[in-house]
């Protein structure tokens, strides 16, 4: 009895020995994991492109800083600043402040500001400066401007009152009455008006 016993063991062991045989053999093998795909590091994002500073653009003026109004903008209402401003859109209501302004947007409303650049802007309104006021060829003013002192390339209906110099470029046109304290005007230069220069009456002898 024992002895069938081990011969039965021993052909089943046969058997299943065989038979495993057969299955790799005939089938895949086991199957095998999928190995998992190498992990790519993260690729640095570009560096966002800005634009180069505001000042690069502009002519050196006194102060640092200051607040800007880009193209796209539309301010409505009283605007007041003691810091240096751009005006690049535009500003629907007065500007006032003692910083420096430049202006190459439009403003519909009377100005005054320290140092002012007119940079093919249009101002409707009076300008009041406490220092040197620059118009470009492009620029418009229509209105009255005070200023300590005045280059003027561009187009002004108004009158002017000039402590200092005044300077009309051979691009000027002034449809108004001229007041200053010296005056140069260059060859080519349109001016229809009174005009009176303060300067040396003191000393004229008459």
């Amino acid at each position: 009895m024992g002895k069938q016993q081990n011969n039965f063991k021993q052909a089943m062991a046969e058997l299943l020995n065989g038979r495993n045989s057969d299955l790799v053999q005939e089938g895949e093998g086991p199957a095998e994991r999928p190995s998992a795909a190498p992990v790519q590091p993260e690729e640095p994002m570009a560096p966002v492109e800005r634009p180069q500073g505001l000042q690069a653009e502009i002519p050196a003026w006194a102060g640092r800083g200051g607040s800007v109004i880009a193209e796209e903008m539309t301010v409505e209402g009283k605007l007041c600043t003691d810091s240096p401003l751009q005006i690049r859109g535009r500003v629907k209501g007065s500007v006032s402040g003692r910083g420096n302004l430049l202006v190459s947007g439009g403003v519909e409303g009377d100005v005054q500001c320290g140092e002012l650049q007119l940079q093919g802007a249009k101002v409707l309104g009076n300008i009041q400066s406490s220092g040197a006021v620059r118009i470009d060829a492009q620029a418009v003013v229509s209105g009255d401007v005070a200023a300590g002192e005045l280059e003027l390339a561009g187009k002004i209906k108004g009158n002017l009152q000039i402590e200092g110099t005044a300077v009309l470029g051979s691009s000027a046109v002034l449809i108004g009455d001229l007041r200053a304290h010296r005056l140069s005007i260059a060859e080519g230069a349109v001016l229809q008006g009174s005009v009176e220069v303060t300067g040396g009456l003191q000393d004229a002898a008459f």
